[in-house]
């Protein structure tokens, strides 16, 4: 197959160097956050906005060219299109030199050293050819090349391209999130979703090439281990008779949370605790991680040595260092704002999905509870709180996503903690939380009893950790009744089949499950008029 593909804004991405130009001239806040388009239509309303927009345009293609990063995914694609056989084009509209640039620096030369650098032109990494590189001055020439290079597919962010009068007959992949037109015939809002409409799924033969180049090893066997989970795993054997954890974490442009990065970080840094999996390697390009194999079995029955495990480690991590400066873990909850925020806006997003016994949960039973657990909450929680950052000196290391459900029981009874995808600074109260209310595990009244005083203990020297858990343990409960409701969401359920293709075939069963469990979160809450019970 002869594949061709758009440059700017297909294959290079600015958005964090238009916004770092326009900070340098002072045409935006330093605060300001967005893309290149919603750059684009602040910067146009200025007066002689088009001037300066071009301004930047022809710093950011020329002189800055070397700043842009390659979009997440397509790494991935090319090394598919390498290993499949397929013939790739670059056919770009890129005048000599950019507008009103006054370093006069070549674009297309610019763009041509940041192929290389990316390894573009690499026989070990993706094997394209400079011959297979076109620029052309108008859009109109370009069309024109696609078409004499009789090119089966072509890949743009642009629809204008697909518009124009003599674009061939061709399959044309709109890679843009709100397409204006209809002349593409696929729209894909990120690289993986664009290799599969022209390749299908990856194959274990790709993942296997994959991992055997960041091992260093030829790889034996590879077996997909089915989850629930948001990442793909894969348990990994080598000639050497060496057995690994392979992790395949979901696109960037799908869930822009650098999963890979934090869960690769937070295990280096506890590793000595002799707790969690080792890191062997991992390839941020191809967004793949390779573990330690860890020999154990999921927990079948919670008992208390499991709980006093739990809490130790809880407890080991907080003498860590660096914690002060550590990034915040994902979704972290540092004031009430925060969690009421958070609600919201899942509950937002919810209301938009059209399905009637969703709507009906939230308005009905949703909705009325929320309202009155916030104004309750908002009684109890600490004054200096209720808006204010929780000081970083009270914050403390969580592994976030924390519990049973994450962990594997060793054959000499001790536990080994798994994922670590949002692992950072929170509020203890969150972790606390979070663990006694996670659907994930069946934990009994005397567990989190246990594991509430035992939490309490490792956190006392915050003074106002009780009040605080008090006025916001209704409220976590309530997050929780919005989270199992994810798969309602297109992006909630892609990256849950990304991770579990089975999970396809029982959508409709699925639904009903979560709709129940986040009725009886409610139901709880109820019962018990706000108060936790445990404490």
């Amino acid at each position: 197959m002869l594949i061709g593909l758009d440059f700017d804004n297909t294959l290079a991405c600015y958005d964090s160097v238009f916004s770092d130009e326009a900070k340098k001239k002072g045409l935006v806040a330093n605060c300001w956050k967005g893309n290149k388009k919603d750059l684009k239509n602040k910067l146009i309303s200025f007066n002689n906005g088009a001037y300066i927009w071009q301004t930047i345009q022809g710093q950011v293609y020329g002189s800055s060219m070397h700043k842009a990063i390659l979009f997440p995914g397509v790494s991935r694609f090319l090394l598919r299109c390498k290993l499949q056989g397929h013939k790739i084009f670059i056919v770009s509209h890129k005048t000599k030199y950019g507008h009103f640039d006054s370093t006069k620096t070549p674009l297309r030369k610019a763009a041509t050293n940041w192929m290389e650098s990316q390894g573009f032109f690499n026989e070990k990494i993706f094997c394209l050819s400079k011959e297979n590189i076109f620029f052309e001055d108008t859009r109109q020439e370009k069309v024109e090349r696609i078409k004499k290079l009789n090119i089966d597919v072509f890949i743009d962010d642009l629809e204008e391209v697909f518009a124009e009068e003599n674009f061939p007959n061709i399959k044309k992949i709109l890679f843009n999130k709100a397409p204006k037109y209809n002349y593409h015939d696929t729209v894909c809002n990120n690289w993986t979703a664009i290799a599969k409409s022209c390749f299908g799924e990856i194959t274990s033969k790709e993942i296997n090439y994959i991992a055997s180049s960041i091992l260093n090893k030829s790889v034996k066997g590879l077996n997909m281990m089915q989850s629930g989970g948001n990442s793909r795993l894969y348990e990994l054997s080598t000639y050497e008779m060496d057995k690994f954890a392979l992790k395949d974490y979901p696109d960037l442009l799908v869930d822009s949370r650098p999963r890979l990065q934090t869960e690769v970080q937070a295990l280096k840094m506890v590793e000595d605790l002799h707790k969690t999996p080792k890191v062997v390697a991992f390839d941020e390009k191809q967004n793949i991680a390779i573990y330690e194999w860890i020999e154990g079995v999921q927990i079948s029955r919670i008992d208390d040595n499991h709980i006093k495990d739990a809490l130790k480690f809880i407890e080991n991590i907080q003498n860590l260092e660096g914690k002060e400066i550590y990034k915040l873990a994902s979704e972290a909850c540092l004031s009430a704002k925060d969690l009421f925020t958070q609600i919201d806006d899942r509950y937002e997003r919810l209301l938009l999905v059209n399905n009637q016994d969703l709507q009906d949960f939230l308005k009905i039973t949703f909705k009325p509870l929320w309202t009155k657990a916030r104004k309750w909450s908002e009684q109890y929680w600490p004054r200096g709180n209720l808006t204010k950052d929780l000081p970083n000196f009270m914050q403390v290391f969580s592994p976030s996503d924390f519990g049973f459900h994450n962990a594997l029981l060793k054959d000499n009874g001790k536990l080994c903690f798994l994922d670590f995808e949002y692992f950072g600074r929170d509020d203890p109260v969150k972790l606390m939380a979070d663990f006694i209310w996670h659907p994930g595990m069946d934990l009994d009244t005397s567990h989190k009893m246990n594991w509430l005083k035992g939490t309490f203990r490792i956190f006392e020297k915050d003074l106002e950790i009780y009040p605080r858990f008090y006025a916001a343990w209704p409220l976590y409960g309530l997050r929780w009744s919005l989270i199992l409701l994810n798969e309602f969401l297109e992006d909630g359920w892609h990256k849950r089949a990304y991770a579990n293709t089975n999970l396809r075939h029982w959508h409709e069963n699925k639904l009903e499950n979560q709709l129940i469990k986040a009725k009886t979160i409610c139901e709880q809450i109820q019962a018990v008029d706000m108060e936790c019970p445990y404490v």
